[in-house]
């Protein structure tokens, strides 16, 4: 089981992944959150159809056609660090660079929102 889920805050304080998932209906909420909570019990076993990894320590949480991206900090804990509505096959290359950014942001210790 993994210790946390931290939210990535920008350097603004805005939470962008936690401002998403508020957007989406609360059916579609509640469907992220059981996703979220498969993470936390499976860690880096949750699999396809739950999961996907993408390459360069960045996956995906996959419900329906939403996509919540995340990677592992610090061995146990992970960092939802994007969320996008799917509306293509491939993830677009702006928003896996996104990513990555907010990846290297977190490694250098910027700021983190605990999953409550």
């Amino acid at each position: 089981m993994l210790k946390n889920v931290y939210f990535f805050v920008d350097e603004k304080g805005g939470n962008p992944v936690r401002e998403f998932i508020e957007t989406l209906p609360d059916k579609e909420q509640a469907k992220v959150a059981a996703y979220v909570s498969e993470l936390k019990i499976q860690g880096h076993n949750l699999r396809r159809p739950l999961a996907d990894y993408l390459g360069d320590g960045i996956y995906e949480l996959r419900p329906k056609n939403r996509r919540v991206f995340y990677f592992f900090f610090l061995k146990d804990n992970v960092v939802l660090v994007h969320a996008i509505r799917k509306k293509t096959d491939k993830i677009p290359k702006e928003d896996l660079a996104l990513c990555l950014r907010r990846k290297a942001e977190v490694a250098s210790l910027k700021s983190l929102s605990e999953w409550s």
